[in-house]
């Protein structure tokens, strides 16, 4: 036994000592990937004006370029069904996704199921869909869903997640999905919209490449939504979540403990696909901005360029510090939607979000930059 052991020793010596084959490949960790994006709606519009933006030396730059090259490697579109001014159709989410695509980014696409704005405060369906039944509202959004996948199919801009709904805290098609006052009852309706959105998804995409995510308004609310839908074992893969200080709490403790919560209750990652914050609390012109008072921003940062890359900083740290690697990434909201004067006009277009871009009032890029860069 004793002269086993002393061959098994050597052996185990001998090996251990030869050097010549590489095993970083197996004792590395795969590093997951993190979602630094943006949702960059608003460019299949502002591209049609002179507008120039510029790197932090004042240099003109085209933005996808200089976004892909600064460490954005995910772009949000917004989708929606018929828009009366013809913003966010299917023809400019298929145009714009081939230009995310030639920059090797990833590419989110929002369904709002909607001619326009979804949110917990409406949730309407799109004209087309009006007066339906229950069962003709089912085959509508699975139809839908299935076909727009496979437009972006046929011309490999297949995205790589996709919402079912944008922030359907209420639910979504209102009254036939709504989940919200007299209708609190309704989560099987809502249930079952949103399997025909995943069935429609899963035809196109057999191999279960595009992930699917579900989005809630509120880090400190969603629990209370992901509990009700528990039952009804939905087949999503991506909590997404935005936060806003000014609509929601301002306390940063609770919103990691909410975070790391939701991901050891449902076991989902997560990701914060809507934030944003400021860099001053000026104007630039006549609109009235979304922020404009000290009370609606988080003191720990100052509404100042370092102050909003700080900002964010603090919240990739936490998004990064969810347990088991649940965090997933983030994506913030218009950093493009600045005020300009463009073709010839002489009034500016207005933006009601201009001081939470990541350009300044002269449309040079921002410090909060680093934080795309470094991550």
């Amino acid at each position: 036994m004793n002269r086993i052991f002393y061959f098994l020793s050597l052996i185990f010596i001998i090996i251990g000592c030869d050097d010549s084959k590489d095993t970083s490949d197996v004792l590395s960790p795969v590093e997951p990937q993190f979602y630094k994006g943006m949702d960059l709606s608003f460019q299949s519009e502002l591209e049609k004006y002179d507008l120039v933006y510029k790197d932090e030396n004042g240099k003109p730059i085209t933005l996808l370029d200089y976004v892909s090259e600064n460490g954005t490697n995910l772009v949000r579109l917004k989708l929606w069904h018929t828009p009366l001014n013809g913003q966010n159709s299917l023809s400019d989410v298929k145009a714009y996704a081939l230009k995310i695509k030639s920059r090797n980014m990833d590419f989110l696409l929002d369904f709002h199921y909607s001619d326009t704005w979804a949110d917990p405060g409406s949730q309407t369906p799109p004209q087309a869909w009006q007066n339906m039944n229950f069962d003709e509202i089912k085959n509508a959004i699975y139809n839908y869903t299935k076909e727009v996948l496979l437009e972006l199919k046929e011309q490999n801009t297949l995205p790589k997640i996709i919402q079912i709904g944008n922030e359907t805290d209420s639910g979504l098609l209102w009254n036939y999905g709504k989940v919200w006052n007299e209708h609190n009852d309704n989560w099987p309706n809502y249930a079952a919209l949103v399997k025909e959105a995943i069935k429609g998804t899963k035809e196109v995409d057999p191999n279960n490449n595009i992930q699917i995510m579900l989005h809630h308004s509120s880090v400190e609310n969603a629990i209370y939504f992901f509990n009700e839908l528990q039952p009804f074992h939905l087949d999503f893969d991506i909590i997404g979540l935005s936060y806003y200080p000014q609509f929601q709490t301002k306390d940063l403790s609770l919103v990691k403990t909410k975070l790391n919560t939701l991901a050891t209750t449902f076991n989902k990652d997560i990701l914060m696909v809507e934030v944003a914050y400021p860099f001053t609390l000026e104007w630039n012109d006549e609109s009235i901005n979304f922020i404009g008072d000290d009370s609606q921003i988080l003191t720990e940062f100052p509404a100042t360029p370092l102050g909003q890359k700080a900002y964010l900083e603090w919240l990739v740290n936490t998004i990064k510090s969810i347990p088991n690697q649940k965090g997933i990434g983030f994506c913030y909201w218009a950093p493009d939607w600045v005020a300009f004067v463009g073709n010839g006009n002489t009034s500016t277009n207005g933006s009601a979000w201009e001081n939470q871009c990541m350009f300044d009032f002269d449309h040079k890029a921002l410090p909060i930059f680093d934080v795309f860069r470094n991550n």
